[in-house]
């Protein structure tokens, strides 16, 4: 029994040392897992931060506080300056008045030596009671915070020290996530490696919003107590550091009862961490605050339309460069005391400006709704833009919504030049005078694409009278030879139209006929993009961006951009004089000949209609000038109840004044478009071959055309489209038509009618139907076929048709005069 017993005890202790043994292997296995977790998550975060120095670094520059403290100056380089390919030496250039730069918030420079001990005392001891022993980390309140965003779900973190605060202020990033957390305190770390305390409170107290537009204590006390800083009691001072955390709800002029409160916990934590005695606290209790009544914002001065784009570019371009936020580079736009000089033409810019201001130019809807329209002045040699209007009517405030710059509409047909026509000279696919078909391109279900605007077919047409009259069949023509990946990434890579989608990221894609023919775009393009396209046509194939601004220094002169012209051979000088030729005549007989700017000078541009007319386009350039304009609603919508273009009448309109009042008075006009890398030769219409003896014959008349050549495109080859036929003239409507068994010399003569091989699912009308011949040779039968029908119409397969014109009884009937008979022996 005994021995059983001690046998059992010694089984029960084995199972308890291996329990505990598993216990401890366990544990040790969890304790070994986490230190691995851990080290690779530290080293997973050392590899992101190595990976990503911009996000978890700071440029000191932005933070370190200065006496100069101010927004940024606008200059301008005179018409008189002497001009360089990129721009006028910076001595040249004077100050442009008017477009002071505000964001809408008051703001007022103080150093630390004017700001009072109560007043910094009153900040450190509410916001970072820790702020002179820590390293701009307080681990004791992200610890703290860290738990609390755990307990609740993530939905709040807090903990953020003064020197966290100032990075987010200026950086503007407030994201609610970790990462956004880690960022800052990365770079907090970072800031306190370089700038002492001072600095660090110093740059937090002159930039912390504090209510009624206020940024930094300077303008607090001017605007809540009518005071300087150094001026201010200590109940006063503790009421401006009560408003920090919530701007809002404690405004001392707005919610006073707040304030007070809130000022009172100030005060308390000022006393219990020895800043102030029992004394000062109760005498700053019993204060009672004399808040100047004034609820007004701070006073907005209103920029121009340039203004904002130029702030917008440099916005940009500071965090390409620098890696900055948008907050960032904004904050050093209008607190960094930069000088931008800018391209704008003062002069066109109050043209512009004046005529958009008033809404009476634009032409309302059937509703009674005024539409949106824009417009931009470039200087085609440069790409400069040197005007802009992004909006109907008196501007209101500043960095709107710009439909110049800023909204991505469809082009329609003015993309057509850029996507179609320029690749297709360039790569040797098409000239001014080649002939396509302008005849449906497909069927879907029977229903023909594509159509043109005014719902007409011609046949066949070159190039140029495809450009003239918009054919959207023969850009598609095209577009199919060119092929649609070259034509977009001409486009896009050549041309700027960087709005052009690839279809990366599951976004819809623009590599299509639709989208690259006929302008529509899956997400549209800006007005800015389109235009500066036609810098290439304008400036003997090299293309421009189109910049706002030329270089931008710092007050003592250290240059902070430098933005060098984007140059881009896009065409030969000789085809671009013929894109220019082909433009030309779309103003001078195509469909923008309402323009009247060309009874002074030589005009070339291109017009463009979106589906369902929701848009109306023109972009157009002189010698002097590129423009663009785009007229339509802010919310797209039908604009068929107005009448024309007013995208071209506002062009116009803008144009002869830019004329009038600007260039003809400085003497810089030059009348005419100069061709010399261009020869004339005269071609048949319909081949744009060389004139052969049938294209005199045709029955619309001598079919020859002036067309332009580059050197070496001249053609050798001559007509062979048109073919001689026998057509009975007898002078009634039985004998007349094309006779293809001819008995009666006497009756007849030859004409030439053209030879084209259609083939439609349903009748189509087509304006050139009735010339057209047999493309299957010359048939023979007695039975011609009805008058309203070609005389080949017998020769079509079963539910197949040719086309028709617009006539009762087409040219190209069959005679119907019956034979004579023969003579009995």
């Amino acid at each position: 029994m005994k021995r059983t017993q001690k046998t059992n005890k010694k089984q029960s202790d084995s199972h308890r040392h291996r329990g505990w043994r598993c216990l401890f292997t366990a544990v040790s296995v969890l304790l070994i897992a986490l230190t691995l977790s851990a080290n690779v998550a530290v080293l997973l975060l050392a590899s992101y931060v190595s990976n990503n120095p911009k996000r978890f670094r700071i440029d000191p520059t932005l933070f370190l506080p200065s006496e100069a403290s101010a927004p940024s100056t606008l200059y301008y380089f005179p018409q008189s300056s002497e001009k360089n390919e990129e721009f006028p030496a910076l001595n040249s250039a004077e100050v442009l008045e008017g477009e002071a730069l505000q964001n809408g918030e008051r703001s007022s420079y103080v150093p630390i030596e004017e700001i009072p001990d109560t007043l910094k005392d009153a900040f450190v001891a509410i916001e970072d009671k820790r702020f002179y022993t820590h390293r701009g980390v307080d681990f004791c309140r992200t610890g703290a915070a860290i738990l609390n965003y755990v307990l609740k779900g993530g939905r709040r973190f807090g903990g953020s020290t003064i020197t966290q605060q100032l990075v987010k202020n200026i950086t503007g990033d407030n994201e609610r996530t970790p990462l956004r957390k880690l960022s800052e305190l990365f770079r907090a770390a970072d800031l306190e490696r370089t700038l002492t305390k001072e600095e660090i409170l110093e740059g937090y107290l002159n930039v912390i919003p504090l209510g009624s537009g206020c940024r930094g204590v300077g303008a607090a006390a001017e605007r809540y107590f009518g005071k300087r800083p150094k001026e201010l009691t200590l109940a006063e001072s503790a009421s401006i550091a009560a408003i920090t955390q919530n701007p809002t709800r404690y405004d001392p002029s707005r919610h006073p009862e707040e304030n007070r409160k809130r000022r009172d916990t100030v005060l308390s934590e000022m006393r219990n961490q020895g800043y102030i005695s029992e004394t000062d606290y109760q005498n700053a209790l019993s204060e009672a605050l004399s808040v100047v009544e004034s609820t007004a914002s701070a006073e907005i001065g209103v920029q121009s339309w340039y203004a904002d784009l130029v702030i917008s570019d440099v916005i940009r371009d500071l965090t390409a460069t620098y890696g900055y936020t948008r907050a960032e580079a904004s904050h050093l736009i209008y607190y960094g005391d930069l000088k931008i000089y800018t391209l704008i033409d003062p002069e066109l810019q109050r043209v512009l400006t004046a005529y958009y201001e008033d809404s009476s130019h634009f032409p309302r809807l059937e509703n009674g709704k005024t539409p949106q329209s824009a417009m931009i002045l470039l200087d085609p040699q440069t790409g400069n833009v040197l005007a802009v209007a992004g909006a109907i009517g008196e501007k209101e405030g500043n960095r709107l919504y710009s439909f110049a710059t800023d909204a991505k509409r469809p082009p329609g047909s003015v993309l057509k030049p850029i996507s179609v026509y320029a690749p297709a000279l360039e790569y040797g696919i098409a000239g001014y005078a080649t002939v396509y078909d302008d005849v449906p391109v497909r069927f879907d279900k029977n229903v023909a694409w594509p159509k043109n605007a005014n719902g007409v077919y011609r046949g066949l047409s070159s190039v140029d009278v495809a450009m003239r009259n918009s054919l959207n069949t023969v850009a598609v023509r095209v577009l199919e030879e060119v092929g649609v990946s070259r034509a977009f990434h001409f486009a896009r890579d050549t041309l700027g139209i960087t709005s052009l989608s690839d279809g990366a990221d599951g976004k819809a894609s623009d590599l299509g006929l639709a989208s690259l023919a006929l302008g529509q775009m899956s997400y549209g393009a800006t007005l800015r993009e389109i235009t500066a396209a036609y810098t290439a046509f304008a400036n003997e194939g090299i293309y421009r961006n189109a910049r706002s601004y030329a270089v931008v220094t710092r007050n003592d002169g250290t240059v902070l951009l430098d933005n060098k012209a984007v140059l881009r051979p896009a065409l030969s000088e000789g085809n671009a004089e013929l894109m220019t030729k082909m433009l030309e005549n779309v103003t001078k007989n195509g469909t923008a000949r309402a323009l009247t700017l060309t009874e002074e000078v030589d005009v070339a541009g291109k017009t463009g209609t979106t589906q369902n007319s929701f848009d109306r386009w023109f972009v157009g350039y002189t010698n002097e000038l590129l423009a663009g304009v785009w007229y339509g609603c802010e919310y797209p919508e039908s604009l068929e109840s107005v009448k024309g273009n007013p995208s071209l009448t506002v062009w116009d309109a803008v144009m002869r004044q830019c004329y009038s009042r600007v260039l003809k008075p400085r003497g810089e006009v030059k009348e005419h478009f100069s061709y010399p890398r261009l020869r004339a030769v005269r071609v048949c219409a319909d081949s744009g071959l060389l004139i052969s003896d049938a294209c005199t014959l045709d029955p619309r008349g001598d079919r020859s055309t002036v067309a332009y050549f580059t050197e070496g495109t001249v053609p050798t080859e001559f007509c062979h489209c048109h073919t001689e036929v026998f057509y009975c003239g007898s002078g009634t409507e039985e004998a007349d038509g094309v006779c293809t068994e001819p008995e009666a010399p006497s009756t007849l003569r030859r004409v030439a009618l053209i030879r084209v091989k259609r083939s439609f699912p349903i009748d189509v009308f087509v304006t050139d139907a009735q010339y057209t011949a047999s493309p299957y040779g010359s048939p023979v039968g007695t039975d011609p076929p009805a008058a309203s029908l070609p005389y080949y119409a017998g020769l079509l397969e079963d539910g197949r048709y040719c086309g028709k014109s617009y006539t009762r009884l087409p040219f190209n009937r069959a005679c119907r005069k019956k034979k004579p008979e023969p003579a009995a022996r």
